[in-house]
């Protein structure tokens, strides 16, 4: 019986060194330089403040971005006065919106323009109605003027 409580006891020493090596390698193998425990407040306090300041960062530049995107775009919103001496012609790109506000002018280009006034289609050296919303449908089509005139004109044009 002497020699099972002393098995025993034995078994137990065994049983305890081995956790606390365990234990002493466990506590010595994590928390190294190499690969550090990260502490809640170094969370808090170091890495989270540096990701939202490099995340507001990123957001006020493509905020900024999309601001000077929407300018350049709501610019085309306007209509803006043209004024063409007689002989010029205005070529408008596909969508072009143009008023005959004082003048005579004539369609120019090769397929006509659209009066959305009047709801048909204007022909190819046809005159211009004042005070019309006519809109070009096909690439460079316009209008050209036959006196001084003045022209109100929303989207892409050349002038020729």
């Amino acid at each position: 019986m002497k020699k099972k409580k002393i098995v025993t006891v034995l078994a137990a020493v065994l049983i305890l060194a081995v956790g606390v090596g365990v234990g002493a390698y466990a506590a010595s193998a994590f928390g190294t330089q190499s690969d550090p425990l990260v502490a809640k407040s170094y969370l808090d306090q170091t890495v989270t403040p540096k990701l939202q300041a490099q995340f507001q960062a990123k957001l006020d530049e493509q905020v900024q971005i999309m601001e000077q995107q929407i300018a350049a775009s709501s610019s085309g919103l306007n209509f803006a006065s043209v004024t063409l001496s007689s002989g010029q012609t205005l070529k408008g790109s596909v969508g072009c919106e143009i008023i005959l506000r004082s003048g005579t002018a004539v369609c120019s280009g090769s397929s006509g323009l659209s009066d959305v006034t009047d709801g048909r289609a204007v022909a190819v050296g046809t005159s211009l109605t004042a005070n019309h919303l006519c809109m070009v449908l096909v690439q460079n089509d316009g209008a050209k003027a036959s006196s001084g005139v003045t022209l109100l004109v929303r989207g892409g044009y050349t002038i020729s």
